[in-house]
């Protein structure tokens, strides 16, 4: 009896060592190693030369570095955006909706005809939808000095960089409200959550939607602001400004607080 006691004993020792090596050995490679969907492809010589750009600047565009970081880590005091590691397509996308005139919605109507029957009848997306603007009184004037090679080539470079975001103390209120409105949402005002967009843990996905873990909490919260007044427009279907609408101030501080809270890394070399 002792002896089978014992030997059960023994194994359940055994076992729950295994599952641990297990676990120890997923966590491990989930924080050293990027998931496959988060790693993008760049272009490297588009991104030498974006590095140029990015690192010193030209006459008429000051150096990318002076906010954003020496890596594109962003500035966490002051709020503004990392860059390192986000997808080319949604930088280029940024960089094109700050350049753009707000009055400028890409419809061209022609003059109403003396004959009404004759007038033409545009039905067009853009009509309804916002082709993208961002109003940034330093990003407008520089988005508009680059020329279309030069967005792709510094939306390239930033792309290629790695970046490693150390998770900040939050106490325990912030945290489990922002955990809820990152996997819950509010559906009770038909509010989805962060993460069905933004990520099973803040990482994004996709061009579309960026990560919001390793974002300064300043930043998050100016971006929603932001949407709510208009400043912003330019997400596909207005997704991201119905959802910035039905955001308290609390919410916008407990979400970024966070995901200010996560452990991020992505490793593009």
């Amino acid at each position: 009896m002792v002896t089978k006691t014992l030997f059960g004993t023994r194994v359940r020792r055994m076992l729950i060592m295994v599952v641990a090596a297990g676990v120890a050995i997923v966590v491990g490679y989930r924080y050293t190693h990027t998931p496959q969907y988060l790693v993008v492809e760049t272009d490297p010589v588009a991104a030498a030369a974006g590095k140029a750009l990015a690192l010193n600047g030209r006459e008429g565009v000051t150096a990318c570095v002076a906010c954003h970081g020496a890596n594109g880590e962003g500035n966490q005091e002051l709020g503004y955006p990392r860059l390192a590691g986000l997808h080319p397509k949604y930088i280029a996308k940024q960089l094109q909706d700050f350049a753009r005139d707000p009055l400028d919605v890409g419809v061209k109507v022609d003059p109403i005809a003396r004959d009404y029957e004759k007038t033409p009848r545009i039905y067009k997306d853009l009509t309804i939808y916002s082709p993208g603007i961002r109003k940034d009184p330093m990003m407008n004037p520089i988005a508009r000095a680059l020329s279309d090679e030069e967005i792709y080539s510094v939306s390239h470079y930033y792309a290629s960089l790695p970046f490693k975001a150390d998770p900040e103390p939050v106490d325990f209120e912030t945290l489990e409200r922002g955990h809820e409105l990152a996997v819950r949402g509010k559906p009770e005002y038909l509010m989805p959550r962060c993460n069905a967009c933004h990520g099973p843990n803040g990482e994004g996905f996709g061009e579309h939607f960026p990560p919001l873990a390793g974002q300064p909490p300043r930043y998050i919260i100016r971006q929603i602001n932001k949407w709510q007044n208009g400043e912003r427009d330019n997400d596909q279907f207005a997704m991201m400004k119905n959802t910035a609408n039905l955001l308290t101030d609390g919410d916008k501080i407990n979400a970024a607080r966070y995901y200010s809270n996560k452990s991020y890394s992505v490793n593009q070399e």
